[in-house]
């Protein structure tokens, strides 16, 4: 795929360019949106308490001002007991997010309120800084996810058209249009994974050099990623895995040490806040106390489906993700296709894929029950798509015969039908075209 000087940037190239300036103006418009759901009012009440407070409890501490963002809500949890420093902390309420992001914001805001004065009481003011935040760190790392992504096709040397094409269909054709500007940690830990993963396949692959540097920022991204959305370290792992087999001695000092930081960050946090380095979704008494939301949810956070059911609408129904975006069952197809074909290069790397696919699936299908609550579609496989899509490209590649292009094509217009609809679509669920056919998830709750 060499270019012509004589006619200057390849077309590929400038298409790519494209969609990248595309990407980032729509980016650039969700994020105008302002304070959307309890995934950004969360942050904001940590980011409040850190910086008015100097505490990462929302509640009113010892009769100060109320934190304004703490009563609007849900996802918040209870921790009591003894905590690490030696203090008995009895029923302090903190926000349920992972704690990296919002330390991260509070940074962020800090940074603000010096240059320029703004505070999170003044709505307009508000608007703004979390405008900012949402454009740096979910516009930003859209914008990161689709620039690795391009960088790692490089590696498989696939055709000029193929790459247009899954470019174009990651960035407007999965959930990460939509949730661009929407506050919430799948995006950036999307991006810290799909950063790994580029430094993974190229390490691994021999496709670069095996610098100190890069196994510390796969490390660091890596680290991050599992920070920011623990169930995507399953991809961290398999990856880092790999880098183990290849590169034992350079993978245990260099991972390790990029690794490092992020990882005691959080686990301190954790135990000085908490007592405990578990995530507090693993600590279900923490959302059970008396004023709780959770105590007796509502709607689509009510469900209790049989697990089958739920299985097949995670996956093919009315929030799956492979009809919603059917580009994304590409990477299924190349991966099975691997299993009985054994001379492809990237057979073992789809076929590990598959296994995290799996793993992460089973996850959460017995351990969740709401689709993810109120969104569009099954939020928690955001992380997974640039990888499905990565997992696709050898097969689009061979993609030539009319019938096999024709069916790209319909596979990509379902997708970005599916990706304009999620993002005109706030934090709501049951607004997928898939509920219009299976019906929303919660109508058996109201009738009966």
């Amino acid at each position: 795929m060499q270019a012509d000087a004589s006619h200057g940037t390849p077309w590929w190239v400038r298409a790519e360019y494209a969609t990248l300036a595309v990407a980032a103006l729509l980016a650039f418009m969700e994020a105008r949106e302002g304070v959307r759901g309890d995934h950004a009012v969360s942050r904001l009440a940590t980011v409040y308490s850190l910086t008015q407070y100097g505490t990462w409890f929302i509640d009113n501490p010892d009769g100060t001002t109320p934190n304004p963002f703490e009563p609007n809500t849900i996802d918040k949890v209870m921790v009591r007991g003894i905590i690490a420093d030696g203090v008995v902390r009895d029923g302090r309420i903190i926000s349920s997010k992972p704690p990296l992001l919002p330390l991260l914001m509070t940074g962020e805001f800090w940074v603000l309120h010096q240059l320029a004065g703004w505070q999170l009481d003044d709505e307009d003011q508000r608007r703004t800084v979390l405008f900012i935040m949402t454009l740096s760190f979910v516009g930003g790392s859209y914008l990161l996810i689709l620039l690795m992504f391009r960088k790692a096709l490089a590696f498989a040397e696939i055709s000029a058209w193929a790459r247009v094409y899954l470019l174009a269909a990651l960035a407007f054709g999965t959930q990460l249009w939509g949730f661009s500007g929407k506050m919430s940690n799948h995006v950036p830990a999307a991006a810290m994974l799909m950063l790994a993963l580029y430094f993974a396949i190229g390490l691994a692959g021999g496709f670069l050099a095996p610098k100190p540097w890069r196994f510390a920022l796969f490390g660091l991204s890596g680290a991050l990623a599992a920070a920011f959305d623990l169930p995507m370290s399953i991809f961290v792992a398999a990856a880092g895995a790999a880098l183990l087999i290849r590169f034992p001695r350079q993978t245990l000092l260099w991972v390790s040490a990029g690794a490092a930081i992020p990882l005691a960050l959080h686990f301190a946090i954790m135990v000085h806040v908490t007592g405990s380095p578990l995530p507090v979704q693993m600590r279900k008494e923490t959302y059970l106390f008396e004023s709780s939301y959770w105590r007796h949810p509502m709607g689509i956070d009510a469900l209790n489906e049989p697990k089958g059911t739920y299985l097949f609408h995670i996956l093919l129904g009315r929030a799956g993700t492979f009809s919603l975006y059917p580009v994304l069952s590409l990477g299924i197809v190349a991966a099975l296709r691997a299993v009985i074909t054994r001379d492809s290069q990237w057979r073992r790397p789809q076929l590990l894929g598959l296994v995290c696919l799996t793993v992460l699936t089973a996850y959460y299908t017995l351990s969740t029950n709401n689709y993810g609550g109120e969104s569009y579609g099954f939020r928690w496989f955001i992380g997974a798509m640039p990888i499905l899509l990565l997992m696709a490209a050898p097969l689009v590649t061979t993609c030539r015969r009319p019938w096999q292009m024709i069916a790209l094509a319909l596979m990509l217009v379902v997708s970005l039908y599916s990706g304009w609809e999620c993002a005109q679509t706030d934090w709501e669920s049951g607004q997928e075209w898939t509920s219009r056919i299976f019906g929303p998830a919660y109508h058996q709750l109201t009738e009966d």
